[in-house]
């Protein structure tokens, strides 16, 4: 779906849905003054395809709404929504629907009336925006507070009416800019489960900006990793959480353990890397010597009793070290293991374990073990 060059983003992105492209941008480039926001930035949404743009704060993924949704002019780029270009149009006449961080309701209006304003603004008589709003209302099952203020409801409850308003305009796209940020966390896992069922019953195209990996992870039918201005990569979650293509997508979706070495030996599509902690063999075509990071999610790990009795030819790398601390997450245990220090502060291991087992405690020694398949291996930078 993506139209970048990068052959990181190409090789690891999934294959392309049967559905038609919606949404493309193409060479997106934003400044402003010397700061370049957008960079040559391209990306391609299936109709009916919900994607995330992932980062942290300032690599232009607000900035990259505000410019589809018209808030913003692209200083070089083209936007296209269903075929037609839009990129000069102005926002009233994009038919896009956004909802904002702290969604912009007017708190001298009912519920019903905040839905009825974009309707109004778009021309709808009274008469045939009346049976729309209690449409949009149904959707998000707010219909019995219809006659309520919405200073009267509650963070959730705004939330919806703010998805609600954004979808009885009937927006060929839909744009959602940290909707969940105000919610407390266990609302926000209840509404992003909720949003992400509302939007494929109703069918519509929607890009999601957030900085919360999990809140990626769960909504998305793709992500795209933003890094600069640009796109570090583009795929689904399986993908992007299991194959990264570059240590900052690594480091910036999910935990794991990484330690920096050298490659020891190379054949056949599988190199052996000598690490702070040992060996480790692992998939991948490196020129012995080579500096390189090795990386291992820390649910692929497990203590080395549990993988004693694997056959040889499931290929296990084995680590002794001691415990550092031990965190408990309440449905899972995270054990912080200690590396020699080797000058970098890139080095640190992980592993998670369903519950804490005996005597594991800071201090205490421990052998882990993982298989060469789980492991990955990037060029250190």
């Amino acid at each position: 779906m993506t139209t970048m060059p990068s052959l990181a983003v190409e090789a690891t992105a999934p294959a392309r849905t049967s559905a038609p492209e919606h949404l493309v941008v193409s060479g997106a480039t934003k400044r402003f003054g010397a700061v370049t926001v957008l960079d040559d930035l391209s990306i391609s949404v299936a109709k009916g395809e919900f994607v995330s743009l992932l980062g942290p704060s300032g690599c232009g993924k607000t900035t990259l709404l505000r410019c589809v949704a018209g808030l913003l002019r692209l200083d070089r780029g083209r936007i296209l929504v269903a075929g037609a270009e839009i990129t000069r149009l102005p926002a009233h006449k994009r038919n896009i629907g956004v909802v904002f961080q702290n969604y912009a309701l007017f708190p001298h209006l009912t519920v019903a009336e905040n839905l009825g304003f974009g309707l109004r603004a778009q021309g709808v008589s009274r008469a045939e925006a009346a049976p729309r709003v209690a449409e949009a209302l149904a959707l998000v099952r707010m219909t019995e507070h219809a006659d309520k203020p919405v200073t009267a409801l509650s963070g959730g409850q705004q939330q919806r009416v703010a998805v609600a308003r954004a979808l009885a305009v009937r927006p060929s796209l839909l744009l959602l800019d940290e909707p969940f940020s105000a919610l407390d966390r266990k609302l926000r896992e209840v509404m992003q489960v909720e949003l992400k069922h509302l939007l494929r019953e109703v069918g519509i195209t929607a890009i999601f900006v957030t900085h919360d990996q999990e809140e990626a992870l769960v909504v998305s039918d793709r992500i795209a990793v933003m890094n600069a201005g640009r796109i570090e990569q583009l795929a689904d979650p399986a993908t992007l959480y299991g194959r990264p293509a570059s240590l900052y997508v690594l480091d910036f979706v999910g935990q794991s353990t990484r330690l920096t070495g050298q490659v020891m030996e190379s054949a056949e599509g599988e190199v052996t890397v000598d690490t702070p902690l040992g060996r480790v063999r692992a998939p991948g075509l490196f020129l012995s010597g080579s500096q390189v990071v090795v990386a291992v999610r820390p649910e692929a790990m497990m203590l080395d009793g549990v993988a004693a009795g694997m056959p040889p030819s499931a290929g296990i790398n084995r680590l002794t070290t001691r415990i550092r601390e031990v965190s408990f997450l309440g449905s899972r245990t995270l054990l912080h293991l200690e590396v020699p220090d080797s000058g970098t502060t890139v080095n640190r291991a992980l592993i998670e374990l369903p519950r804490l087992p005996e005597g594991a405690s800071p201090g205490n020694p421990v052998t882990v073990a993982f298989r060469a398949a789980d492991t990955m291996v990037f060029p250190a930078s």
